[in-house]
Parts: C-alpha cells; sequence; structure tokens
C-alpha cells in the first residue's frame, strides 16, 4: 500500500453490497484508517438597532463543575483531517432532473489558482464532465478516463473556462477528425483473427495486414517517428482517446490523485499519479506492465472550449529538448468582455525528451486544440511538471520552477497535505460523540471534514507573484495585464453571502481579508461596481439584488481586517444610492432585469417594484436586507455630523440610517394577509396584490414560490412577528410539518422544484433544504453505507435541492422569535430538534439534498453543527443553535482558541434534548451563564474561551 504504510482505500462502487451485507466491513476501513465513505415606541417602523448579548450572570466554580463534568471519552482519531476528506461526495450527477450536489471530486490547495479533477466524460463542452458509474456497455467495468482537468468551474450553470487536460495514453494514435478511430494494434489483431476464420481467402487477410502497413505510412506522413523542426508546428486534428480507470485501485485525496489505468485501444496497463499546488502540478506516469514497454507512449495536452465559451487557439515552442512554452487565446466566456483578450500561459518540463511533439486542432470552429508528445516505446516513467499563468510565459516558468521546482510528486503531495490540515485544522473535532459506534464516529468525522474542504474552494485567488513577490493579475473586466494586487472570482454572492463568507469570518478572517479586497480590486476595474457572480468576470447571475452588500456590511461589522474598509463602503452607498446601473449591467439594475432600481427609486415608486415581473418579489426583499446590512455599517463608519473624507458621500451617519432602515422596512409593503395564507406577494403600483399560489415555483420568486419566501427578513424577527399576529412560531412550524400536496405549481419543471418534492416527501415539510435553503446533504444511514466514488441507490429518496439561500435562516429564525412556551413545547427548543434533524438525517458522505453551489451548503453544515449561526447578517451577532459534537476546537485569530462544549445530550436523547442553559467561560477565567439572549456576540467569541452547552431532560435544580 501506498502513503508510508498508511492504509488508503477508495471505497469502489462495487463495494457497497459487501458493506450491506457485512457491516463489519465499514467498521474494518476505519480501523485501517481508510476514508470511510458511508422602532419607536409607537412607530410602524421597527428600530434595527442590535442589542449586543454580552450580559452575563457571573457563575461559581463548584457549580460550573457540577454543570459541566470533565471529557473522559478518548479522541480515537489517528488520521490528520485531510485523511477524512471524501472528495466525491456530491459528485453524482443529476439523474431525473434531481441534483445530487452538481460538484466535482477537486483535488487542489485550498483557494487555488485553478483545481484538478478526473475527467470521466468524453466531451470537454459538457457541463457535467465528470461521473463516478459512467461505465460503457461492451468495455472493461470502470468509467473511461479523460486524463486530468484543470479547472475553473464553481458551477456547472455557469459552466468552466479556461479548463485544459493532461491525457496519457499507450499505443496508436487516433485518426484524424473526420475519420472512424483506427484500431489499436492488439484490437486491430482479434479482428484480423476474426475476418481469418470467417473468410478462408488468404487474400483478404493480406489486404487486412496491407491496412495495418497503410496506417503507418499515414502515421510517418503526417510529421510523427521524425523531431520536427523547433518551433514547426504540424497541423493535423485529431480525435481524444481514453483510458479504463479501476476506482478500486485508485486513491482521491484533496492533495493527491492515483489510478491504475488501461488504454482503450492498446489494451496496455500503466498507472499515473497527481499532486497540484496553487498554479502548477506534477503528474507521474508509470509503464511498468508488460504490454506497455515496447508500445509507443504520448502525452498530450488538450486545450477546449467549454459551455457557453468562443474557439480556443494554441501555439507552442520547445525551448529546450525536455521544456515548452504554450500559450492558448480563448476559452472564457464572450460576456465577461475578455474573449479576445485571455490568454493562458502553459511552462511544461518533461523528465524525458520526446522523440517528436504537434500541435493539432479539431473542428471548424476550434472546438479543441492539442500538443501532442510522443515519447520513446522504452519509456518507462515520465514526470511532467507545469505551471501555469494568465499573465506571461515567465510568470508560468516562475510560478512552476517556485512552487514545485525540482521536487518529486511526494514531497509536492506532502506540501499539499499540509496546507489542508492547515486550513481543516481551524475547526477541529476532538470528540464527536460518546456512545456512538465506531462506525458513527468514522462517518461524522468523514461529513465534517468533507464539508470543511468544500467550503475552502471559492472564491478562488486569480492573481500570481510576480519576479518581485507582489502580486499582480490578469483583468477579465478590462484585459488589461499586469495590474497590481490580488482578484478573486469564481463566485456568486447569492448563492454563497449566508453561509461561505460568515464561516470564514470565524475560521479564516485573513484569507476572509484578502479576498475582499480582491473584490474591491475587481470593482476598481469594472467602473466602480461590485461584480455579483465572478467567473471570471460578472455572469449578471441571479437577479439583479447586491447581496455583495450583506457580505462587506457583516465584515465591517466585525472588524474584519485586510481590505479597504473606505473603499468599500463608498461602493456599497453607490449600490444603495446610485440608480444609474452604469453601462446597464450594474450594481442593483443588473442585466437582464435593467432599470429595476431607477424605478425602485423613482418619486412615484411606493416604497416597492410594482408589478408581477419575474423574481420582482425576490428582488424587493434581498434589496431591503441590502439596504438593512448597509445601515449597520454606517454606525459603525459614519460620524453623526457630515463626514469630511468622503467616506459616506458627504451624508452625515443620522441621516443615511434614517433613510437606509426606513427601506429596509419596506418589506412590510409586500405581505399580504387578506387571503388564504400570509406570504409576501407581488403589488401593483395601485397598492392591490396579485397573489400567486403559495406552492406555485418561480415566476415573481426565485428558485422557490411564496411559501419558502414567507419569512425573508431574518434581521427583522420582531417585525415578522407583528405581520404575523404573534404567531410567527406557530406558522413556521405549521409550515415545518404540512405533508406534501403532492404537487408543485410550476410551467416549467427546474431541478429545484423536483428537489423540493423529495424533501417534502422525507418529511421536513417547506422546509425545502436545497442549495438556496438550508443546505442538507444525503442520510448516512447504516443499512446501505455510502460508497466512494458515490453510487445512486434507486430504492432510497435522495433528497433533492431547492431555493437554499431563501430559507437557510429558517430554523434560526424559529429559534429566535418570541415565544410565550417554555419547556419542551418552546418554540427555542423545537427549533433546535429541527435543526439537529437536517443535521442528521440530510448530511452525509454520499449525495447533498440539492446544488452545493460555491460551499453554501457546506457552510451551512460547518455554522450549524458547532452551534454558531449568523442570522442577522451585518450585525456581530451569533445565534446559539445546536451543537453536534461532544467537542469542537476553533482556532482563533493572535493564537486565540474557542472550545464548544455539548454535555447532557447523551445516546438516549437520540437528538431530542432540550437546551437547558448556555455557560461561558472566560479565557482570562470567570464563569457566566447567559442570560437566555439565545445570542452571542462575535467580539465574545474573538476573545476565546469555553462555550458549553448544557443539555437534559430534568430542572436544572442545583446548578
Amino acid at each position: 500500500m501506498k502513503g508510508g504504510g498508511r492504509a488508503h482505500l477508495a471505497v469502489g462502487h462495487r463495494a457497497d453490497k459487501a458493506a450491506a451485507r457485512y457491516p463489519a466491513f465499514t467498521l474494518a476501513l476505519a480501523l485501517a484508517g481508510c476514508p470511510v465513505v458511508v422602532a419607536g415606541p409607537g412607530d410602524w417602523r421597527p428600530s434595527f438597532r442590535p442589542a449586543l448579548p454580552d450580559a452575563f450572570t457571573p457563575m461559581s466554580p463548584s457549580a460550573y463543575h457540577r454543570a459541566v463534568p470533565p471529557s473522559t471519552a478518548p479522541a480515537e482519531d489517528t488520521l490528520t483531517p485531510v485523511e477524512h476528506v471524501n472528495i466525491y461526495t456530491g459528485t453524482q450527477p443529476e439523474l431525473n432532473g434531481i441534483s445530487f450536489g452538481n460538484v466535482l471530486p477537486l483535488v487542489t490547495v485550498p483557494w487555488a489558482f485553478q483545481s484538478w479533477f478526473p475527467q470521466t466524460r468524453p466531451s470537454p463542452a459538457s457541463r457535467w464532465p465528470f461521473e463516478a458509474s459512467d461505465e460503457r456497455p461492451g468495455l472493461a467495468p470502470g468509467p473511461q478516463f479523460y486524463g486530468m482537468r484543470a479547472t475553473h468551474q464553481a458551477s456547472p450553470w455557469v459552466g468552466d473556462w479556461g479548463a485544459f487536460q493532461l491525457i496519457t495514453t499507450v499505443g496508436d494514435d487516433d485518426a484524424p477528425s473526420g475519420h472512424s478511430p483506427p484500431l489499436g494494434k492488439r484490437r486491430l489483431n482479434a479482428w484480423l483473427n476474426a475476418t481469418a476464420k470467417k473468410q478462408a481467402s488468404q487474400r483478404d487477410v493480406q489486404n487486412s495486414h496491407a491496412l495495418l502497413r497503410a496506417r503507418a505510412m499515414q502515421r510517418a506522413s503526417q510529421g510523427w517517428g521524425v523531431r520536427p523542426p523547433w518551433g514547426t508546428t504540424p497541423a493535423q486534428p485529431t480525435q481524444t482517446r481514453f483510458s479504463h480507470l479501476d476506482w478500486r485501485k485508485s486513491v482521491a485525496q484533496p492533495h493527491l490523485f492515483t489510478a491504475d489505468l488501461r488504454d482503450s485501444e492498446s489494451g496496455a496497463n500503466y498507472s499515473i499519479r497527481f499532486a497540484p499546488t496553487s498554479h502548477a502540478a506534477v503528474l507521474e506516469v508509470q509503464y511498468d506492465s508488460a504490454e506497455a514497454r515496447a508500445l509507443p507512449k504520448r502525452l498530450t495536452v488538450n486545450f477546449h472550449a467549454c459551455s457557453f465559451i468562443p474557439p480556443v487557439n494554441i501555439t507552442a515552442r520547445q525551448t529546450s529538448p525536455t521544456e515548452f512554452a504554450v500559450v492558448s487565446r480563448g476559452g472564457v466566456c464572450p460576456e465577461a468582455n475578455c474573449a479576445v483578450k485571455f490568454e493562458l500561459h502553459l511552462a511544461l518540463a518533461l523528465s524525458v525528451a520526446p522523440i517528436s511533439w504537434r500541435v493539432s486542432s479539431l473542428g471548424p470552429s476550434v472546438f479543441k486544440s492539442t500538443l501532442e508528445l510522443e515519447l520513446s516505446p522504452g519509456t518507462r516513467q515520465l514526470t511532467a511538471r507545469v505551471g501555469t499563468s494568465f499573465i506571461s510565459a515567465d510568470l508560468a516558468r516562475l510560478s512552476l520552477q517556485r512552487q514545485v521546482g525540482g521536487r518529486g510528486l511526494e514531497e509536492v503531495g506532502k506540501q499539499g497535505a499540509a496546507r489542508w490540515n492547515e486550513v481543516l485544522s481551524s475547526a477541529t473535532l476532538d470528540i464527536v460523540g460518546n456512545g456512538k459506534s465506531k462506525e458513527r464516529v468514522a462517518v461524522e468525522r468523514a461529513t465534517f471534514y468533507t464539508n470543511a474542504y468544500r467550503a475552502s474552494h471559492f472564491p478562488r485567488f486569480i492573481d500570481e507573484v510576480s519576479t518581485d513577490g507582489s502580486f499582480v493579475h490578469w483583468s477579465p473586466y478590462t484585459g488589461r495585464k499586469p495590474l497590481a494586487g490580488r482578484l478573486v472570482a469564481d463566485s456568486g454572492f447569492w448563492d454563497a453571502y449566508r453561509t461561505v463568507y460568515p464561516w470564514l469570518s470565524l475560521t479564516q478572517p485573513e484569507v476572509l481579508g484578502e479576498m475582499l479586497q480582491g473584490w474591491l480590486n475587481a470593482a476598481s476595474e469594472w467602473g466602480g461596481w461590485l461584480a455579483q457572480w465572478a467567473s471570471p468576470g460578472d455572469a449578471f447571475s441571479m437577479g439583479g439584488s447586491t447581496l455583495s452588500d450583506v457580505v462587506f456590511s457583516d465584515a465591517i461589522a466585525k472588524g474584519i481586517s485586510g481590505f479597504d474598509r473606505s473603499q468599500a463602503f463608498r461602493l456599497l452607498l453607490r449600490n444603495a444610492m446610485d440608480n444609474s446601473g452604469g453601462s446597464g449591467a450594474q450594481g442593483r439594475s443588473a442585466w437582464p432585469r435593467q432599470g429595476r432600481s431607477k424605478r425602485l427609486a423613482s418619486e412615484s415608486s411606493p416604497g416597492y417594484l410594482p408589478g408581477k415581473e419575474e423574481w420582482g418579489v425576490s428582488y424587493n426583499l434581498e434589496t431591503c436586507y441590502c439596504n438593512f446590512a448597509i445601515a449597520r455599517a454606517a454606525e459603525r463608519l459614519c460620524a453623526d455630523d457630515v463626514d469630511t473624507e468622503a467616506t459616506c458621500l458627504g451624508r452625515s451617519g443620522a441621516s443615511l440610517l434614517a433613510e437606509l432602515d426606513a427601506r429596509a422596512a419596506n418589506y412590510r409593503l409586500l405581505f399580504d394577509d387578506k387571503l388564504g395564507e400570509p406570504s409576501f406577494q407581488p403589488r401593483l403600483a395601485n397598492g392591490s396584490f396579485v397573489r400567486q399560489p403559495m406552492d406555485q415555483w418561480g415566476n415573481s420568486f426565485a428558485e422557490a414560490g411564496p411559501r419558502q419566501y414567507r419569512y425573508y427578513a431574518p434581521y427583522d424577527v420582531e417585525g415578522l412577528d407583528e405581520l404575523y399576529k404573534g404567531k410567527l412560531c406557530d406558522s413556521m412550524e405549521a409550515d415545518l410539518r404540512r405533508k406534501f400536496t403532492g404537487f408543485y405549481l410550476s410551467s416549467t419543471k427546474p431541478h429545484e422544484l423536483l428537489e423540493a418534492k423529495r424533501l417534502d416527501l422525507m418529511g421536513f415539510g417547506s422546509l425545502n433544504h436545497n442549495n438556496q435553503v438550508p443546505p442538507p446533504a444525503h442520510h448516512s444511514s447504516t443499512s446501505l453505507p455510502p460508497t466512494n466514488p458515490p453510487a445512486y441507490h434507486p430504492k432510497i429518496h435522495h433528497p433533492p435541492p431547492t431555493s437554499g439561500q431563501v430559507t437557510h435562516h429558517w430554523l434560526y429564525l424559529m429559534l429566535t422569535a418570541p415565544d410565550r412556551r417554555r419547556g419542551a413545547a418552546s418554540c427555542a427548543n423545537r427549533a433546535r430538534h429541527w435543526i439537529s434533524r437536517v443535521l442528521q438525517k440530510l448530511y452525509g458522505l454520499q449525495n447533498y439534498s440539492g446544488d452545493e453551489d460555491n460551499g453554501e451548503m457546506s457552510a451551512w453544515y460547518l455554522l450549524s453543527s458547532i452551534g454558531l449561526y449568523p442570522l442577522k447578517l451585518g450585525t456581530n451577532e451569533l445565534v446559539l443553535g445546536a451543537p453536534q459534537f461532544e467537542r469542537v476546537t476553533l482556532r482563533l485569530r493572535d493564537g486565540k482558541t474557542l472550545v464548544v462544549r455539548r454535555v447532557g445530550w447523551g445516546a438516549a436523547s437520540k437528538g431530542h434534548a432540550d437546551l437547558r442553559m448556555v455557560l461561558w467561560r472566560r479565557a482570562g477565567g470567570g464563569v457566566f451563564t447567559l442570560n437566555s439572549t439565545k445570542l452571542i456576540s462575535y467580539q465574545t467569541i474573538l476573545s476565546g474561551g469555553e462555550l458549553t452547552f448544557v443539555f437534559g431532560r430534568g430542572p436544572a435544580a442545583g446548578l
């Protein structure tokens, strides 16, 4: 076994039956160290100033120790965090219109310049280029392997850009484009023998052998077999071959991928190992089999146009016998205004000199261009090192030298593992749970660290380090290069604002600050507007609201450093106050719904965007949230008098707060409680409502319906409760317990709708926990353990996705809702029960219950599982939820730590125990009980200490 004697097994899709029949199978894998996969008074406008929950009641040390017994259970974990990660979770492609995550098994480092994955589908233009179970009739077990692909795809709905593949083959080459693929020698000989049996005529057999000779002559005429002069590029379009991949002999970890392969044409067996850095990678190929030793070998670098993007062309030059400089032009969506300005530079260094090479193109629009390098038949091992840059060949070579140099794959892999362990250890599971089986503990550890891995990809940094050590970047907004500073891309604020950025603020505040400055640099290059869905330029996706306002305001409120807060706040105010829309596709007037902010801010506007237009209600409610968040940032940055530094555009803090808070309260204007179930609804300018059925999908609502948007004002719990006449909690629980009606109304059948139906059937009512609602994932059943790579179990209700971010806050809104009930029936305890149920039933190692966009669902899981959730983004409040583990340690800045403990839960409670109290033990000494605020401030957490949740059925007497 590889990896220093440690067992590394990727449980194949054929192992699930064995694990189901033999329960000890999963336990054996775990024990072997394997990654197991299984307002003021009288004013209807509320006061939005948050009351910080820093008032604690002191507690005596003796009472504390009675309430919080010491932990005695051993950690029982000999693996490092990265070894727990299952990169295949959520990679099963859509089936019957239902998403299981729509993510790729990325082999990468955190927030890398590019990521990599094993491509198993033939079309490079497919937005779903990987499927673990992609087997074809008549072929050997295992999917078709089309090489290791460099990718920037953050979501299949946006597509890939700047992609290329490293492909290895053994044996004869493919036929030119437009011809049938030639048979390899082995398959051709089999065909010749069969023909000989059928046709007694020796003449026919001789003609067949003549075909072999003719193909060999054709191969020589195309320039193969001789080394062309440096700089010559014989252009012959070719068709890519593939190899069969055996999952049973594959290792897939965040920093390393290894596989045994069999060439589809020659049948020769060989193996690969691959390890990436941020801007570079190392590929090792071993040709040890008897079949491979005498056959020619080839390494192909395949550049291709992906979905939505224009043609791609490449040029290459040989800079030494073993080194090449390659530049690809094209391969970026034209909407990003950079189709003819984008260049991808590669520095390629080989351990052996090729005997020939060529550049070829395929398709009338140059759909694919390749660099093909022919190796000597006697080659037994190949090491290929590649560095990349968007700026120049020199920087590509510099990145290769700095990040890889002469180091071998083992050292590069250890370097990647160390970086992953550093990031994943920012939240460490010390003790998973007392009384749980070893199998369950192994699955829960793997689930936690897998979600931490998924939450550490996007947005990615697409900048580079120049010769003088400073950050420089190519701009997808202007096409200029190099420009100074950091730059980020491949993320959408609509998906990520609720969970990904808050998680980073807790665990990676320095990285978050650099990301935010990267977004500000992008805004400076895009006319002074913040991009909302960059891939790599703004993809103009998700409705035109500017939820970047919430992210930046939240960072300002929490005191995150590393970015220009004054510049950020000016951009937020521009979003709120400037209704010009820039070029017509920026700010809150973004394409494809230009002019919305102008109409919303016009003097004749009733305070909302009137009419029944597409996603109109969503836009109104999101804009109110943005205004609330900006008001909180103004509280921190704007003085009461006129600002002299123009940070607040010459406005006083008091006037800004009054205007923004008034706008934030306008969500009430869309609330219709006159007919049927109360909800937010489209409203005409004359004040009348155009009611959309509660279970109708889409139309005025983005990726959801009126039922999912019923509580879309998480920043104003008291105001919502007033609208629901003091029965907000009852209404929410009724929606959670609501039985499936049998159908959702929709003119189309988006995957989110199908997923919502599945979640309804699973007993989660209207809590459509998909990529827009609170994020769920696949259950973790012991009767059908998860597989690695994932396999689809048709007899199981696989959870589906709906509007995740829309309902992310539901359960925490319920937890903090005003409630007269006490004990087990209290709203807070019922909410904690539902939170635990979602975490235990909808998350595991198989699939997600919907699109895992940009780490959104993973970050929801992480925040919820440690018991801290940011309900009111833009403030520094965190809701005290329902931690799922006995002990978790968060590594904070300045060397401080936060320990979150859970006691009194017990195996018998089955996740339904009531919270009796929350205790806070400061790092500097002193124990306090939180005064039933249900909240704790971000600044309190950053001071370090121990937060203990005490659960139990009985009264809290004696504490």
